[in-house]
């Protein structure tokens, strides 16, 4: 049963780094996004 706890953590681990990995991602194309917005509005 140990070993089962164990894998679930190793898991989320792997899934918090890829959410981050994702956020940054997101965030980037999010601000070249914006910048073509502003470019576009100013």
């Amino acid at each position: 049963m140990g070993g089962f706890e164990e894998q679930l953590k190793e898991r989320a681990k792997e899934l918090k780094h890829l959410v981050k990995k994702g956020v940054k991602v997101v965030g980037e194309s999010c601000k070249k996004t914006w910048h073509k917005v502003k470019k576009i509005r100013g």
